[in-house]
């Protein structure tokens, strides 16, 4: 069964007294639902909960990993997402964890930081990543096939696409210098085009992929610096997206770190 377990509500921050009378009425909170913070008390998504056992998984990596793996033990025909090799498995989860670091990461910091030089060096990460990701899976790819394992998805693949096919959002609010090339870097770029593409028009991925106007309203509360959640309360302090700390950054963040974070 699936929930919706997070959303976005208006209230105005602790300290209120702090603020202009703009900025207490226009700003967005996380809403977590109950069962959410049920299962995990630390409110982040994805979360897995086994209501029979009470069980859950955390962590989107782990996530994916634990469906994979939990697929083949109830005999799922469906290719695996990590190779049976030892060494390559451990070659996917580096990439997969560079590509989460480097563009998933990155990607934030070019929309939420205000300083120009922070939002350019965001994006010159983005691209390293993504050519990065491209350069290793041409090199891991003996199969033939644009995909992480020749003609299915790997777990790299699961982990980059959610962002490589949201990056249309940075151009659209930070403009054209923001756009992701669609060619050079010794025909790198054309392969990671060709990647994008045809991961996209798989039937398993074409469905789940968010309308992108109604994406583009989602995320405007992080482009206009309204939207106070763990990721962009870690992101306005100054830190990666990743490293965000559950005590610091939480979504009821005190008025005077909210002030800091301007």
């Amino acid at each position: 069964m699936w929930e919706e377990a997070l959303g976005w509500e208006q209230r105005a921050p602790s300290g209120e007294e702090n603020f202009s009378a703009g900025e207490r009425t226009d700003w967005w909170y996380h809403w977590k639902s109950p069962g959410l913070l049920k299962a995990n008390p630390l409110g982040m998504v994805p979360t897995l909960l086994d209501e029979a056992s009470g069980k859950s998984v955390h962590e989107s990596l782990v996530c994916i990993e634990f469906i994979d793996e939990l697929a083949a033990q109830r005999g799922s025909i469906a290719p695996p997402l990590l190779p049976p090799c030892p060494f390559d498995r451990a070659r996917s989860r580096v990439a997969a964890d560079r590509a989460a670091k480097s563009v998933c990461s990155s990607y934030y910091k070019v929309l939420v930081r205000t300083d120009p030089d922070e939002r350019q060096e965001g994006f010159e990460e983005i691209k390293q990543g993504l050519l990065a990701f491209t350069r290793e899976r041409v090199r891991q790819c003996v199969q033939g096939g644009p995909l992480w394992n020749g003609a299915t998805l790997g777990l790299p693949d699961c982990v980059l696409l959610p962002y490589a096919y949201r990056l249309y959002v940075l151009e659209h609010y930070r403009g054209a210098d923001f756009r992701v090339p669609q060619e050079g870097a010794g025909g790198l770029w054309e392969k990671y085009t060709e990647w994008l593409e045809t991961a996209c028009a798989l039937d398993c991925v074409a469905h789940t992929l968010p309308n992108k106007e109604r994406y583009l309203a989602h995320v405007a509360k992080y482009a206009e610096g309204k939207a106070r959640s763990k990721v962009g309360n870690a992101v306005r302090r100054g830190v990666a997206a990743h490293s965000y700390d559950d005590t610091i950054d939480g979504d009821e963040v005190p008025s005077t770190d909210l002030k800091q974070c301007q």
